[in-house]
């Protein structure tokens, strides 16, 4: 596809949230002052952000487009870019381009001047996005666990006989409407922003064995939840296949997880190396390859090894080019790759080494800063889910089996009475009954037993077991949308809730059984 095609089909489908589409827009601000360091003319820069892989990317594609090959003038061409913007934050910022342009002011200052800009309002959006977060997650556990009360109310209320099996149901219906609703919420509010990198044909070692091992481990853990589940009876089946499922897939959360911290960490320490390349560079007159040889990579932490890789490669006269991919690709960090891409080109195209490293190091400082500001919220919340969970499945189940074991208590009870044992009723020596009034026969007893019915427990149970599979499938979504990162973080909570699904509802039914002597 041209890119003239590709500008005209995907301009009009970037996102109108201004959050959404916020880290991009910053990344292109930071990429085009990177380059207006070195001095570079305006369709140069313009024609390097097109290629890069943001959103935002399409809006500059489109204008070089029009500028360079229609021959429209770059004030009508911004202009026309702003019509087609549909966030607000774009629109304005091609605006006030298209103004700086027809006004002569220098672009280098002027597009410094922005990105500094747009650094401060996406803190602020970013920040206000994290509180939101932290109200909503709040939410999520309180509403979840009001519900889950109310379940268990409505469970007693259908034992006495004042309530419907059809209750349980609504009930089961609403709970499903009301965490669907809170993972969405969640997942909206929170920042949107690329963590990984997933290079074509290359992964980190830790996300390889993670997608292998949930390739290989998870259609075990289902076909044994699929044929040993149904030989045992509803809800030890169910404790079965959420144990199954939960073991199988729980190796590839585990390496989905070290994933996750290798690449927080690696982007923790990041902004450092960034920093000392440029520095170096700038002071000693030398080129980013002879920079990264005078680095004491022992001071660098877990970039350590990566580092010393990317020394050999450029040191064995392969293609530099090739060796910073290589060198993105085995980091797995997309802050890495869009900051090593403006360093590189920074540096290449003329821009002083240590001003370009300033630049980056900052960018990335500003975005390890803010994310450890949503870690915090997330990771309150992702210790808090897993005991809630526990918690709320540990109630249902147990008030379950409850009612159970008191329905077969009365059924037993009433299988007695219908049968006549101690059912002969005498009047006593000395009493009359009075006019009007009769004995009870036969059998009355158990009819007329309307506050503590018989009831058939196997519709019941079946909605509590889905009610604990919506619970699972909630609080694994709801902590990775708070979180962001990898997709594979869902695998991590998924194992740990099913786990603790299966194990309630393996245990719960035993202990209950021992209490009441059944």
């Amino acid at each position: 596809m041209s890119s003239t095609e590709y500008s005209h089909k995907h301009i009009d489908k970037v996102s109108s949230d201004n959050l959404d589409i916020g880290f991009d827009l910053l990344s292109n601000l930071t990429y085009m002052s990177v380059l207006s360091l070195g001095s570079l003319p305006r369709d140069q820069v313009l024609e390097h952000c097109a290629r890069q892989h943001f959103k935002t990317a399409v809006f500059f594609d489109f204008i070089y487009v029009m500028a360079k090959r229609v021959g429209m003038e770059y004030t009508h061409a911004f202009q026309l870019a702003a019509e087609k913007a549909r966030a607000s934050s774009v629109k304005s910022l091609l605006l006030r381009f298209a103004a700086s342009i027809s006004s002569g002011e220098s672009e280098r200052e002027f597009v410094i001047q922005e990105a500094h800009t747009e650094g401060e309002r996406y803190g602020n959006e970013y920040e206000r996005g994290v509180e939101n977060l932290r109200k909503w997650t709040d939410a999520y556990a309180a509403i979840l666990i009001s519900v889950t009360l109310i379940m268990v109310v409505s469970l007693v209320s259908t034992m006495m006989g004042s309530l419907d099996q059809s209750f349980i149901i609504i009930m089961a219906f609403a709970l499903f409407f009301i965490t669907g609703v809170g993972v969405y919420i969640i997942h909206k509010v929170a920042p949107v922003e690329a963590v990984t990198y997933d290079a074509k044909g290359s992964l980190t070692k830790h996300r390889k064995k993670s997608r292998l091992l949930l390739l290989l481990l998870a259609p075990i853990g289902i076909a044994v939840a699929v044929f040993f589940g149904p030989q045992y009876d509803m809800m030890m089946g169910s404790a079965v296949a959420f144990l199954a499922i939960g073991i199988s897939i729980l190796p590839a959360g585990w390496y989905a997880w070290k994933d996750d911290g290798s690449v927080s960490n690696l982007d923790a320490e990041f902004p450092t190396f960034v920093r000392s390349v440029g520095t170096i560079a700038g002071a000693s007159g030398v080129t980013l390859t002879q920079a990264l040889k005078k680095i004491d990579t022992k001071s660098m932490g877990s970039l350590q090894p990566h580092i010393d890789r990317l020394n050999v490669r450029l040191g064995a006269r392969l293609p530099t080019e090739a060796c910073w991919d290589a060198f993105r690709a085995e980091t797995g960090s997309e802050l890495v790759r869009r900051t090593t891409h403006m360093l590189e080109d920074g540096a290449e195209l003329g821009g002083r080494p240590d001003h370009v490293g300033s630049i980056c190091s900052t960018f990335a400082q500003t975005m390890v800063q803010l994310r450890a500001k949503r870690a915090l919220t997330a990771s309150t919340f992702s210790f808090l889910t897993l005991p809630m969970h526990a918690t709320m499945t540990f109630i249902l189940v147990f008030v379950l089996e409850i009612i159970t074991n008191f329905n077969t208590k009365l059924t037993t009870a009433s299988a007695g009475l219908e049968g006549g044992e101690g059912m002969n009723f005498t009047v006593p020596d000395g009493l009359t009954i009075p006019p009007g009034v009769s004995l009870p026969a036969q059998g009355e007893l158990a009819g007329g037993l309307e506050l503590f019915g018989n009831q058939d427990m196997g519709m019941v149970t079946l909605m509590i077991v889905i009610v604990v599979a919506i619970l699972t499938i909630a609080n694994s979504l709801a902590p990775k949308a708070a979180a962001g990162g990898s997709n594979l973080k869902i695998v991590s909570y998924f194992g740990l809730m099913s786990l603790v699904s299966g194990f309630i509802l393996a245990i719960v039914p035993m202990v209950t059984s021992k209490i009441f002597g059944i």
